[in-house]
């Protein structure tokens, strides 16, 4: 029955796929439906083709023993992402996005942000330049890999800098990747400054492809690339032909740098590899094709629930350094023996309070986006979140891991940061409107 699970899955999610198509849903609701919806494809062919495509062995084998899925896991995915995608389906509503840039000193901060992030990015490339060089040079990309995640939390010791201010425009360059994309096609859009937003495009790729190369990270550079095409989709409407032009020369170029980067990852990792048949093509497949399979089981294995020991219990050990251990909870609740990796963003929900918490959680932060996505003037500070929201869902499809919870906490954060300042400007910029009527109206009188 595990493969009838596995085809009903891959079958309602590819036809929910083309009804969105069929509909002309917002962009980003079709792109999201059709990630899923190849990756539900390639775990039905790498489980029916597993001897060619992924490889048999011990390690392959575990993966795609299907005895202990269930179809409440498969659906469980199936009504969170209705959920979670709700919001894709608002952004954007009424050209919302058209009018954005446009209102009164819009430009001038644009160009404010564009410049601070571009220090920002020189500041930390000048400071850590020896170890920026080291990290480009690295040869044995896989080797890199498993020396950065070889710990059972399967998370990155990675340390690029030892300098505090380096550290911290460093930090900050990553947590606003997104928004600087987003600010750069505001830029082409208005076609305000745009060779500045040209600069600020290839400062944000070059911050992040240092980012991936440093942690190996294929899957985080494709990701990122990912969601920031989405966003060129989103404004191409608005943009001009010599606007249109430049960013697809922009994007040719930097998806050769991606590509090149993801087989140069992917054939350090298979150096060692003895599986035998096509190497890449096995990788890919695997890569692509076992999320949703990996939650399924963990939906038919655990005997107990962690009740917070796994988001909550990795959150205070990262903060407070209190004490926690993942092989003694996976022991405890009896965790599938398939490592704490690709079990979609829902694994690690359902891992601690079960089915209602999975639910609970997507409703409540989608029914919050899209209350925030209907106001009728889209805010900066909504934008941040929404791209926040955007890549959770775009890299949940594959392995959201606990301490992505710590992200979001930083991203809610430094979105209310952003409103207060938002507002600030907006009280400012009132007061002196009317203190200039009071003066006009003053002049006339006299």
């Amino acid at each position: 029955m595990g493969l009838f699970y596995l085809v009903c899955y891959a079958v309602i999610t590819c036809v929910i796929t083309i009804r969105s198509i069929l509909k002309r849903r917002n962009i980003i609701y079709i792109a999201l439906w059709c990630e899923y919806a190849v990756s539900s494809v390639f775990c039905v062919l790498g489980k029916v083709y597993q001897a060619n495509l992924v490889g048999i062995s011990t390690w392959h084998n575990k993966w795609y023993d299907l005895s202990d899925t269930t179809w409440w896991g498969y659906a469980l995915i199936i009504i969170c992402n209705l959920i979670a995608f709700k919001p894709f389906e608002v952004f954007d509503h009424d050209s919302s996005l058209g009018d954005m840039g446009e209102r009164k000193g819009a430009k001038q901060y644009m160009g404010y942000y564009a410049y601070i992030y571009i220090l920002l990015a020189l500041i930390f490339v000048i400071l850590s330049f020896s170890n920026i060089r080291s990290i480009l040079e690295t040869g044995d990309l896989g080797a890199l890999r498993s020396s950065l995640y070889g710990n059972s939390d399967n998370e990155s010791t990675l340390v690029i800098t030892n300098n505090f201010v380096a550290n911290l425009c460093y930090k900050l360059c990553i947590q606003f990747k997104y928004l600087s994309i987003f600010i750069a096609l505001l830029m082409f859009k208005e076609r305000y400054r745009v060779k500045t937003a040209v600069g600020l495009l290839v400062t944000t790729f070059t911050i992040y492809y240092i980012y991936a190369s440093a942690n190996a990270a294929r899957g985080g550079l494709l990701i990122f690339v990912f969601c920031s095409f989405l966003m060129v989709l989103t404004f191409f409407k608005y943009m001009s032909k010599g606007s249109k032009r430049k960013l697809i020369i922009l994007g040719a170029v930097c998806g050769g740098v991606v590509v090149s980067f993801f087989l140069a990852v992917t054939m350090s990792r298979l150096a060692t590899d003895t599986g035998g048949g096509n190497l890449l093509l096995r990788n890919i497949s695997f890569y692509l094709g076992h999320g949703p399979i990996e939650f399924s089981k963990v939906t038919g294995s655990l005997e107990d629930f962690a009740y917070g020991k796994t988001i909550i219990g990795r959150l205070l050990n990262h903060y407070f350094g209190i004490s926690y251990s993942w092989e003694n909870i996976q022991a405890e609740i009896g965790y599938p023996s398939i490592g704490p990796v690709f079990i979609t963003y829902l694994g690690y929900i359902y891992t601690d309070f079960g089915i209602f918490s999975c639910v609970g959680f997507t409703a409540l932060w989608s029914y919050f986006m899209c209350r925030l996505l209907r106001k009728p003037t889209l805010r900066i500070s909504t934008v941040f979140i929404f791209l926040y929201y955007l890549s959770f869902y775009v890299t949940g499809n594959f392995a959201v891991g606990r301490l992505e919870y710590a992200g979001m906490i930083t991203a809610h954060i430094i979105a209310l940061l952003i409103r207060l300042i938002e507002d600030q400007l907006r009280i400012r910029s009132r007061k002196y409107s009317l203190l200039y009527t009071h003066k006009e109206n003053v002049y006339e009188k006299r």
